[in-house]
């Protein structure tokens, strides 16, 4: 069982990062290479990156032959993956992370987690999976790296390592609702309800009205056998978030919440 489907409109939030711009790469690997043009011929490329993906591919095998570099070879990865090609970008992320310097472990991270995304986007978890540690080797506390690879867990039903990596993660980014809302999800899921009540309610204190969190405590909620707060909630999260993936689920909570007896309306 997964862990819901708002989890995976996170991973679908958390695939827009593909297509920001990685400050070291606005020029090729030497820094001193790094120009005022190059930037914004890297700039340029990840517009086109969206925008005409195609275009973006010719323009950016033009440029790595002019001496792009990483930065050329960066934004062809993006508009691969953009051209419905996510296993041809994810190769192309991990060559660039794997030939670069121990110094810019950060942007190798970075790179690493970008690749898992476009495995993921491609179906294939298990070599996300793969990219995820290998980034988190070269960064350890990289946030972002450790709610991806929890997503990639709790997705394939790992709870234990989700909330173990979530876990972490709160430990270095207190501050971030959808952390807590996740591990709530894993917690929920290890029949572990007081600990992901009071990370549903930690999530909503950060941020009031955080679609996941509220999601997460009405099925607490009704795990309970308090209904009307399990409705209030999700109506909260149609109102609050619409045309959402989290509203969608919360919109088919309200209208089984009636239809069965017993309390597993979005289990």
């Amino acid at each position: 069982m997964r862990i819901s489907g708002a989890a995976l409109a996170l991973a679908a939030i958390s695939l827009l990062a593909i297509s920001a711009p990685l400050p070291a790469m606005a020029g090729s690997t030497s820094p001193d290479d790094t120009t005022l043009d190059s930037a914004q011929e890297y700039s340029d490329c990840l517009l086109l990156a969206k925008r005409r993906p195609d275009q973006a591919v010719e323009s950016a095998v033009a440029w790595e032959k002019q001496g792009g570099g990483d930065a050329a070879r960066h934004c062809k990865a993006l508009a691969l993956i953009n051209l419905d090609r996510p296993e041809d970008g994810a190769l192309e992320l991990e060559r660039i992370a794997q030939t670069l310097p121990t110094d810019k472990a950060a942007l190798a991270a970075d790179l690493f987690g970008q690749a898992g995304q476009a495995w993921i986007k491609a179906g294939k978890p298990q070599l996300a999976l793969h990219d995820q540690n290998e980034g988190l080797k070269v960064q350890p506390k990289n946030v972002d790296l450790l709610i991806d690879r929890a997503l990639n867990y709790g997705n394939s039903g790992m709870y234990s390592d989700a909330a173990a990596d979530l876990s972490t993660a709160a430990g270095l980014a207190k501050d971030r609702p959808e952390i807590f809302a996740l591990r709530a999800a894993a917690y929920r899921h290890l029949d572990n309800k007081a600990g992901a009540l009071n990370d549903a309610e930690t999530a909503l204190k950060i941020a009031p009205d955080y679609p996941l969190a509220l999601l997460e405590r009405g099925k607490l909620r009704l795990l309970k056998g308090d209904k009307d707060g399990a409705r209030q909630d999700w109506l909260k999260v149609v109102n609050k978030a619409p045309n959402t993936p989290a509203a969608d689920e919360a919109q088919r909570d309200i209208e089984q919440i009636d239809l069965k007896p017993d309390n597993t309306v979005g289990q």
